[in-house]
């Protein structure tokens, strides 16, 4: 079945190009991540045998991007530092497949890339893809809504794509076309890292009104640890570089002077990388590098060795099918009617809300299991309803009237 999935798949790829590295010392380096990646090239076509666990793709950006065929070369140049950083991943089969074939239509490739989501996801292969404008974020909802109901999309960017008026798909509302098409496959929708002063109220209010959760920069900064249990719930996450500063990523779509800093950026990764459940992350808004040190494609670089990182130390532990693990608590509050359950996992430390739409409802589908922080647990002790909780109850309760 892998080797039949497999072989279709290939079929949407140009393989990797490594003519036009400067720096080959990958090749002849057994202690390089390059070295130890299954790499579909020309010269060394992808066998039909070959297992993995992690696909790396980069996207066209050709139909969609000003820069034309200066895209692909920046993918090149993260490739080419990507390969030659250190492989500390042992036992993790890392693949790195290409680039998806464009098409002669900007439809063609977003058939492709459905297709190759479907297959990867069907294949239990975790993905990474570099590249491409957000036109192509509702391709990888569709692949994902074959296999699952109720999706958690995380988006880290400076900016929320959404916008009330728009409905066509493009950088500024890519949210807004999900959620006018596929809606009732999404659960939720978190923004993580957008900076205020570029967001009006009305795009706030648009993700309160459908109880969408969102994390300014200063929020996530002011307790950047509590961001981690947003990935512990997502299933794609798409990371913008224009959500870090400039500085530290100075070729980029919207640069800001603000923003997350790199070594964040790479924290962040590695919090994805490592939950359990994040099928597919994606890294959006790279232009050519234009500086002689390469900073954009070296941090890009390892934003990914990152993820990388994070899932070779993933825990395969979630309440909902490990609750032998946890210990439970329950906190009552004047304001509720029946406690607040928390799950505090005995081997990680992580916790979990249990949340029903009313205490003696015994329906499964009017009980969800969602992350959260230690500091949701206190908030509840000292008697105050945990934000979590209150959006996610608000989510479910409408079951209990049916």
């Amino acid at each position: 079945m892998f080797k039949d999935k497999l072989t279709e798949l290939l079929d949407y790829f140009d393989p990797v190009d490594t003519s036009d590295f400067d720096e080959m010392a990958f090749a002849t380096s057994n202690a390089s991540l390059g070295r130890n990646l299954v790499i579909n090239s020309s010269a060394a076509p992808l066998l039909e045998t070959s297992k993995f666990e992690i696909a790396i793709f980069s996207l066209p950006e050709t139909l969609t991007s000003p820069q034309k065929e200066l895209s692909k070369t920046a993918s090149q140049q993260i490739r080419e530092q990507l390969y030659n950083l250190k492989n500390y991943h042992l036992g993790v089969k890392v693949c790195d497949l290409g680039t998806i074939k464009k098409g002669n239509k900007t439809k063609d490739a977003f058939f492709a890339i459905k297709t190759v989501c479907s297959l990867l996801f069907s294949m239990n292969v975790n993905s990474i893809i570099i590249g491409g404008n957000q036109y192509y974020t509702p391709a990888f909802v569709k692949a994902y809504k074959e296999f699952e109901n109720n999706i958690n999309i995380l988006d880290i960017n400076s900016h929320i794509s959404i916008n009330v008026n728009e409905n066509d798909i493009n950088s500024n509302s890519y949210f807004e076309h999900i959620i006018n098409n596929d809606l009732s496959h999404i659960y939720n929708i978190i923004s993580l890292g957008y900076q205020s002063y570029y967001v009006s109220p009305s795009q706030i209010n648009r993700l309160n009104s459908l109880y969408f959760e969102h994390s300014r920069l200063g929020e996530i900064r002011a307790n950047f640890e509590s961001c981690e249990s947003y990935f512990r719930d997502a299933h794609l996450v798409n990371f913008d570089i224009a959500a870090i500063r400039a500085q530290d990523a100075p070729s980029q779509e919207n640069g800001s002077p603000n923003g997350l800093f790199a070594h964040e950026a790479c924290q962040i990764s590695r919090y994805a990388g490592i939950s359990d459940n994040v099928q597919l992350f994606r890294l959006t808004g790279l232009l050519p590098e234009n500086s002689t040190q390469m900073l954009t494609a070296k941090l890009a670089a390892q934003i990914i060795w990152y993820y990388i990182e994070g899932y070779s130390n993933r825990k395969h532990e979630y309440p909902i099918s490990s609750l032998e693990y946890c210990k439970k608590y329950e906190v009552q509050i004047d304001e509720i009617d029946f406690p607040i359950v928390f799950y505090k996992s005995e081997k990680t430390n992580r916790w979990w809300l249990q949340i029903k739409s009313d205490f003696d409802n015994k329906n499964s589908q009017n009980s969800i299991v969602v992350s959260c922080t230690e500091q949701d647990y206190q908030d509840a002790c000292k008697n105050e309803i945990p934000e979590r909780w209150w959006v996610n109850f608000k989510k479910i309760k409408p079951f209990s009237s049916e």
